[in-house]
């Protein structure tokens, strides 16, 4: 009957260590959830933050203003500040009549020219081999400064002046 008494104690004092360390265990994966949903959240909320455009608006409700091929009064040059602006960043980018590749050239735009987003998305993507890169984006309505309105390739276009990484 001694023996057993002996042999009682280091086994209860495995069993508060083990449900210590269950404790511990549950506490901790808690712990790092929340910290988890928390950096998720943040990082949705910067998403959202950085697809608002330079007047502020979310994209979601300029696409529910004005409808993606509709046409676009072309504004007054004197006007055009109040657009979004951005630069092109493919040398000798095509300005067109339609979104297409195959549609009319109205004006061809040096590397960092600057043009003004017109509110206006194409439908339809296109697949472009830029050299290095190949991408597949939709056409985009601009102004140039001449002022003259027409589509541009999307990826032609960026709101800070840089070069495409995938252009020759």
């Amino acid at each position: 009957m001694s023996e057993k008494k002996g042999s009682i104690l280091p086994s209860l004092e495995l069993i508060i260590i083990a449900v210590f360390f269950i404790g511990f265990a549950f506490w901790a994966v808690n712990k790092c959830s929340d910290t988890q949903s928390k950096y998720v959240n943040r990082a949705e909320r910067d998403r959202l933050r950085d697809l608002e455009d330079s007047l502020g608006r979310k994209i979601e409700a300029i696409k529910s203003d004005t409808p993606k091929t509709s046409p676009v009064a072309s504004p007054a040059v004197s006007t055009a500040p109040a657009l979004s602006r951005l630069y092109v960043c493919l040398e000798n980018l095509k300005v067109r009549k339609s979104p297409s590749t195959g549609a009319e050239i109205l004006e061809t735009l040096p590397l960092f020219e600057e043009v003004y987003f017109l509110n206006a998305v194409s439908d339809s993507t296109t697949t472009v081999n830029l050299g290095k890169q190949t991408v597949t984006e939709p056409w985009i309505k601009v102004q140039t400064r001449k002022g003259r309105a027409g589509w541009v390739f999307g990826a032609g276009v960026h709101y800070y002046r840089r070069k495409h990484p995938g252009s020759d």
